[in-house]
């Protein structure tokens, strides 16, 4: 496989996997339009109610956009775009629809796990059952900004996905506290040798202890010892891209989200 091929699959890899996680009886169920990815929860978030990977043409956008529209109904939704997005001027649709621009991330990737990264010895990292994770929703919830509700509802999708869908919950730690202050997931992209390093976060008065790097380093020495040859990450340009960065992540395509209004 040639480099061009393989950085075309990475890509691929970083927009599908926002949609990673099969639909769950009375948790989250599929959008159900063609040409759309998407789910839907019963809390009322964009993140929660996240559609994209968008395949129709130009003249289907405005029936497409307004069938979205009508299946989220009073739900409020984030439509996800990137590379791949067809029409290519669907980003402008969508904003001409009354969805507003909420955040860029940018798609990383590392395809050495073995990439040398170095860690505060203060921190420590402990992995966790998903099920046990659920103890810990309300640090995760604040360590990400989010409403308790939308962290308990992704909390109980990645532990009823469990056996379809592996993935691994980690906790980060500070000198000798015995509660956790940080929280990352790793999950493993189904017949594929990449990994997708899961959103992370850590509490305000613990930032900047090294947390988010030592989470990163446990869980690309995990996947290394895993067999796995390549990781991938959306990462928030404001905060977590800068770091992966440096620890040794490359660009290879963005993404923006967009927000329905009614939040």
């Amino acid at each position: 496989m040639n480099a061009a091929v393989a950085e075309r699959g990475l890509v691929e890899a970083i927009e599908s996997s926002l949609f990673l996680y099969p639909a769950v009886h009375g948790l989250v169920q599929d959008l159900g339009i063609p040409g759309l990815r998407g789910r839907i929860t019963k809390v009322s978030h964009p993140l929660a109610n996240l559609c994209g990977d968008a395949r129709f043409s130009e003249r289907e956008s405005e029936a497409m956009i307004e069938k979205v529209r009508q299946r989220y109904g009073d739900l409020a939704f984030g439509w996800v775009t990137g590379p791949s997005t067809r029409p290519a001027d669907l980003p402008r649709r969508i904003e001409d629809s009354g969805l507003t621009h909420a955040d860029s991330l940018s798609g990383m990737t590392l395809t050495d796990l073995g990439t040398p990264i170095a860690t505060n010895p203060a921190v420590r990292v402990e992995e966790t059952s998903m099920k046990d994770a659920l103890a810990e929703t309300e640090m995760m919830a604040r360590a990400y900004g989010l409403p308790i509700e939308v962290m308990r509802a992704f909390n109980e999708i990645l532990a009823a996905a469990a056996e379809r869908i592996k993935s691994r919950g980690y906790f980060g730690y500070v000198g000798g506290d015995v509660r956790p202050v940080a929280w990352s997931f790793l999950a493993y992209l189904p017949d594929s040798p990449t990994v997708l390093l899961g959103g992370a976060a850590t509490l305000e008065e613990y930032r900047g202890h090294g947390l988010y790097t030592a989470l990163v380093a446990r869980r690309l020495a995990d996947a290394r010892a895993d067999g796995r040859t390549a990781a991938i990450i959306q990462a928030d340009r404001r905060t977590s891209a800068p770091i992966c960065g440096k620890l040794g992540f490359r660009e290879i395509c963005g993404l923006e989200i967009f927000a329905s209004a009614h939040e």
